[in-house]
């Protein structure tokens, strides 16, 4: 408990401090930035509704305000208030909140960062899963140009945290949070970040951008950055550059039921002013969470077990688990042609017959490997009904943005409990396809400590 109170004092210390640690236009690019999100977050809940002066929605403010301040090569990224608001929610303490959160961040600020290398190795990741555990599904989605799957990019970034409603995604994270390997602080959690780099003797560059991936002319097969913009010193105004919401991808102009940006600002006092409450709609349409939990296989070829093939399901048809060299050159703006049937493949020449492997668990998903699974799940269960209407990339990303804060938490879990289960006790893995699949990048994968 004394620790817990020293480190409180050092949070509130922090906050005296936000003038001195950055510069005066660097920390209005900071609050604009924040206080735009802290207005659409987790609004319906309780806990953040009420009146635009609410206690809590101002402690969420201040708290992603001086994670931000502390943490210059970091600053602040949307979706990082997703990440603080069921912290604060549950702790009702504004700096035992940040203590945490500092915590969490720790594993999950690589998906933060400007390179995009860390999203980079989760998309690989998952797009290796989806392939092992399902080479027709993934196979569809290679002939409609959306094996990308960066429709799931909000998936990654925030690990699922804003697919469930807001009671089954605090016990989503839990579940999850509780299948990472334990890791505390070798003394004490860091409340404030590493400096700013500099530049050839110059003043600390702070970091000021968004992270989201890059959906147009030939898609590499990693997260790129949307927009960078730094700062060298105080007393030079650049200009701010309207950072798109990380949900918003150039393929399709839908936009969710939290992608309205609201106009905010400062009071005299320098209390955030926040604008105005919004209530989500809930909607009752049935989007193939209905279907059978585990999807009968088809029969499959009988797989000799060996040091890299791991105990999932093997693919059903080995000439897709690995796409030709023709499908691999096909541009994912111009998708193969798909007959009148949606789950009938065109025909290809099947290459010689290869396992995918998957990496081991240290590795899978940069340390955190049941969150893919949970991905995975959520795909599976909405397979039937995407194949049947023969979705396309635009009508698979409007599909699951219609589905946040819906998804079916009993079903999800079960799912990818019994997958997660099959993959670990296979105690097979191959480390090195997990190095192939995050080849596109120069990202070393390591195991990011857990809170």
């Amino acid at each position: 408990m004394d620790y817990m109170k020293r480190k409180a004092r050092e949070y509130e210390q922090l906050k005296t401090e936000w003038q001195q640690r950055v510069a005066p236009e660097d920390l209005d690019f900071i609050r604009g930035n924040v206080l735009k999100d802290v207005l659409r977050t987790d609004r319906a809940h309780p806990y953040y509704a009420g009146s635009e002066d609410s206690p809590h929605l101002v402690a969420l403010h201040d708290l992603l305000t001086t994670y931000a301040v502390a943490h210059p090569r970091i600053s602040y990224c949307q979706g990082m208030s997703d990440i603080a608001s069921p912290i604060l929610a549950v702790m009702d303490n504004e700096a035992h909140a940040y203590i945490c959160f500092c915590g969490i961040m720790k594993r999950l600020e690589g998906n933060f960062r400007a390179d995009g290398e860390a999203m980079s190795v989760k998309f690989s990741h998952l797009k290796l899963l989806l392939r092992y555990s399902d080479p027709d599904f993934y196979a569809y989605l290679l002939s409609k140009g959306a094996d990308d799957l960066f429709f799931c990019y909000r998936w990654l970034l925030l690990e699922l945290k804003r697919e469930f409603a807001f009671e089954d995604a605090l016990r989503m994270l839990e579940v999850t949070w509780s299948s990472l390997p334990p890791d505390p602080p070798e003394k004490e959690v860091e409340l404030v970040g590493p400096l700013a780099e500099t530049k050839e003797g110059d003043r600390p560059i702070r970091q000021r951008h968004m992270v989201r991936p890059a959906c147009e002319g030939s898609v590499p097969e990693d997260v790129v950055v949307a927009a960078t913009m730094s700062t060298e010193r105080p007393g030079r105004i650049f200009p701010l550059v309207k950072q798109a919401s990380f949900g918003e991808f150039k393929y399709y102009s839908a936009k969710n039921e939290d992608s309205s940006e609201e106009e905010a600002g400062f009071g005299s006092s320098g209390t955030p002013v926040l604008a105005c409450s919004r209530q989500l709609t809930e909607d009752d349409n049935d989007y193939g969470e209905h279907d059978p939990l585990i999807r009968a296989q088809c029969p499959t070829p009988t797989v000799t077990k060996s040091s890299s093939a791991p105990s999932l399901n093997p693919p059903s048809s080995p000439e897709l688990s690995s796409p030709s060299p023709k499908e691999k050159e096909e541009p994912i703006g111009n998708p193969p042609h798909m007959s009148s049937s949606p789950s009938v493949l065109p025909p290809t020449v099947p290459p010689p017959a290869a396992i995918v492997s998957l990496p081991p668990p240290q590795e899978f998903g940069r340390g955190n490997p049941f969150m893919l699974f949970l991905c995975l799940a959520i795909l599976l269960e909405h397979r039937e009904h995407i194949m049947k209407h023969s979705m396309d990339y635009n009508e698979l990303a409007m599909h699951f943005d219609r589905l946040v804060r819906k998804h079916n938490l009993n079903r999800v879990l079960h799912r990818a409990k019994a997958l997660f289960a099959d993959y670990l006790q296979s105690e097979v893995w191959d480390s090195e396809e997990g190095d192939e699949a995050a080849a596109a990048t120069t990202a070393t994968v390591d195991s990011p400590a857990a809170l």
